[in-house]
């Protein structure tokens, strides 16, 4: 047998079982790199080297244990006498390491899927072929052939085997756990939810369904939270599903802890986590929009005269001057609070527009007021039906204060161009005819 072949041989089985341990060590954890280097150091290396030692023949009283080594070294060819006999030796330590390894992973692999006895069946159809093999390589190259008899008959069928073996864990439902909740059955929900994570340990949906669980069922909003956050550690957690996990949490903090404070901590945690992005900039918006305190949240909630437009019939009643007498001092505190949250947020129209009907109903700051709805007024994302609004108030509040003057007129003459269609333009028609006829009876 050329040396070359034999080289050539041995250096494609070691490659396709190599190959092979890839490609289950993908589908199986068990086999691992320290584990094929162990295996192929304790099958290959080893008995190769005690072979080695064995035939060399430089033991005291231990000729060489194969025959023709010893006839070899008694011509005196001790070196080419041993290269041949290890590469033989070779041969059959490979193939038997090589139909072992491929076995072993074989076995595995069938432990593991879950189409375990469409597997077996084809193991048990390709048995068959092995007798051939068997049979071949036994005859043409004798008992030192089965080796290779062995790793050709379970080479094919780990082919197979990968292409057709289902290793992967089938996906977690949660529609029995959704029934559960319908029907009140909480407790077991719980147990289907996390029965169902077992199938994928880092699944979003069946955590935050757990986490929703916790605050909104059993009340315990320090699990929930201790489930989002762990959720938010886990490093297959993507930054929109962080996100989305905080933005939860912030709101069972608002709504069934009744603290803003918090609400906003958890908020900042998205900005903290994601600067510069998209995301962040969506928790900023919203950390602005919340109240400062427990006091103010309390406050929001109170029930609110609704304004009307502006530029009523009885322009006067619409100014506020049959307004109910409010306390001044509360009055300022709310104005205060309202001007210590601009300062964090220029753009809070709300807060804004808040503050000017403060000055304008409640203090009597009439220019404070109309200097408010100014700034409104310039800004570019003002909605127009607010502008319109805004424009109406400025010109009852400036009637209110100063009388039907010039600044007055402009501000009724503005709203008109401006809006033409508002029903505040309307009505800012009608007092500029009543302003006329008014001025007509005192020219009269």
């Amino acid at each position: 047998m050329s040396l070359i072949f034999v080289i050539i041989l041995l250096g494609s089985v070691m490659a396709l079982v190599v190959y092979h341990w890839k490609e289950f060590s993908a589908e199986v954890d068990d086999f691992k790199r320290a584990w094929f280097l162990r295996w192929l150091c304790g099958g290959v290396a080893i008995p190769l080297l005690i072979w080695i030692l064995l035939n060399a023949g430089s033991m005291p009283f231990m000729p060489p244990l194969t025959k023709n080594v010893a006839k070899l070294r008694v011509g005196g060819h001790d070196f080419e006498a041993m290269l041949a006999q290890t590469i033989l030796a070779s041969l059959v330590v490979v193939s038997w390491w090589a139909a072992m390894t491929i076995t072993w992973l074989l076995t595995a692999l069938f432990r593991k899927a879950r189409n375990r006895d469409d597997l077996i069946l084809a193991g048990i159809v390709w048995s068959p072929v092995a007798l051939i093999s068997l049979g071949f390589f036994g005859y043409f190259f004798g008992w030192g052939a089965i080796g290779f008899a062995g790793f050709f008959w379970v080479w094919p069928l780990a082919q197979y085997c990968l292409v057709e073996a289902q290793t992967a864990k089938p996906l977690p439902s949660y529609s029995k756990a959704i029934g559960k909740i319908k029907f009140g059955k909480y407790s077991e929900a719980e147990r289907v939810i996390i029965a169902e994570l077992e199938k994928s340990e880092t699944d979003f949906d069946g955590w935050m369904m757990l986490a929703e669980l916790y605050a909104g069922q059993f009340g315990d909003l320090r699990e929930a939270e201790k489930t989002i956050l762990d959720l938010c550690a886990e490093p297959s957690t993507t930054l929109p599903q962080i996100s989305i996990a905080l933005h939860r949490l912030a709101d069972w903090q608002l709504n069934l802890r009744q603290d803003p404070v918090a609400a906003r901590r958890v908020l900042e945690e998205i900005c903290n986590r994601m600067p510069g992005t998209l995301l962040a900039l969506t928790a900023r918006n919203r950390i602005n929009q919340l109240p400062n305190s427990r006091a103010e949240l309390d406050e929001l909630k109170i029930p609110r005269k609704i304004h009307l437009p502006a530029l009523s019939e009885d322009l006067g009643e619409s100014a506020g001057d049959n307004a109910a007498p409010v306390d001044s001092s509360a009055a300022l505190r709310s104005a205060n609070e309202l001007v210590e949250k601009l300062n964090e947020n220029p753009k809070d129209i709300a807060a804004r527009e808040k503050l000017a009907r403060i000055f304008a109903e409640q203090l009597g700051k009439f220019d404070l007021a109309v200097e408010q709805l100014e700034l409104l007024s310039e800004m570019p994302e003002r909605p127009a039906a607010k502008a319109a609004e805004w424009l109406a108030l400025m010109a009852a509040w400036r009637i209110k204060r100063h009388g039907e003057g010039d600044e007055a007129r402009q501000l009724l003459e503005r709203l008109i161009h401006e809006f033409p269609e508002s029903p505040q333009a309307f009505a800012a028609q009608r007092r500029l005819n009543l302003m006329r006829m008014n001025a007509k009876m005192r020219g009269g």
